[in-house]
């Protein structure tokens, strides 16, 4: 017994990674703010590796969104074992023979891996972001590779010639637009005002429009620096139709979308708190 308890010290005092892995717990069960900071680290850069150690692989294919679909199942095991688990309600809902525009709300930078799970399920789904992150390499370069739509959002000009190009991938090739209608990122009750660019996309090309509903992180507490355990239900709403409709029709589709995304975000936030523990 003492020799196997000599061994473990030795393998231990030689290993800074055990060290350093032990100190983190130490940290954590002693400073909750540790763990907060520790713990978005972590996930942030898992999510980041997984996309840029296959990039040899993704130029087998690139632009292919089933690039992602193992790295993202290596993200999503990570983050469950840090205490977060996605329930996904309403897989009746998708069909993957449909192009379209997937309306998600926005709420964390976590939020990738919510997509990762995603894709998942719907097999066919890319998310829209901020140009800004391509030139974050080479993490840039992993996300172009898996199919991820660059848009600059200071240049209109420029994200609506993007968004043209995509409106024709939707039908094409079945794409679903994962796009954050809300513009940026947030943490309230009530979902912020739609900008208008996605439904534009969805009626340019006569495609479906998915509203995904997303539970609060409210294991996560961004003023008082916790990161505790948690569950995120998501909700995947019935298709919405843009057959026949025009520009005119744009104000009602926000409105409705809106407004059935905010009846079910409040449903579902009431129902994930039960699953949080700080």
């Amino acid at each position: 017994m003492e020799a196997i308890i000599n061994t473990i010290k030795d393998v231990f005092l030689g290993s800074i990674v055990l060290q350093f892995f032990a100190l983190s717990i130490l940290l954590s069960l002693l400073w909750p703010t540790y763990k907060y900071y520790a713990k978005l680290a972590a996930i942030m850069t898992v999510s980041a590796l997984v996309l840029i150690i296959p990039i040899p692989l993704f130029l087998f294919k690139p632009r292919w969104p089933l690039n992602a679909l193992i790295p993202g199942i290596v993200a999503c095991e990570f983050i469950r074992w840090m205490g977060v688990e996605y329930e996904i309600r309403g897989k009746e809902h998708i069909n993957v023979n449909n192009g379209g525009v997937a309306l998600i709300n926005h709420q964390s930078a976590i939020d990738i891996v919510l997509l990762a799970r995603l894709l998942r399920e719907f097999r066919n789904i890319v998310p829209v972001v901020k140009k800004e992150i391509f030139y974050a390499l080479p993490f840039g370069i992993g996300s172009y590779l898996v199919g991820v739509v660059f848009i600059d959002r200071k240049n209109t000009a420029s994200a609506k010639d993007v968004m043209k190009r995509e409106a024709v991938a939707i039908t094409r090739d079945n794409l679903k637009l994962a796009i954050f209608p809300e513009g940026t990122r947030h943490d309230r009750d009530t979902l912020l005002p739609f900008k208008k660019g996605s439904f534009h996309v969805a009626v340019d090309s006569q495609a479906i429009i998915q509203p995904i509903v997303v539970s609060k992180y409210v294991f996560i507490d961004h003023k008082r620096k916790r990161f505790g355990r948690g569950r995120v239900i998501v909700k995947i709403l019935p298709e919405i139709s843009t057959k026949g409709k025009g520009k005119d029709d744009i104000n009602q589709l926000v409105e409705h979308c809106q407004q059935i995304m905010q009846t079910e975000f409040d449903k579902v936030n009431a129902e994930a708190i039960q699953y949080c523990r700080m």
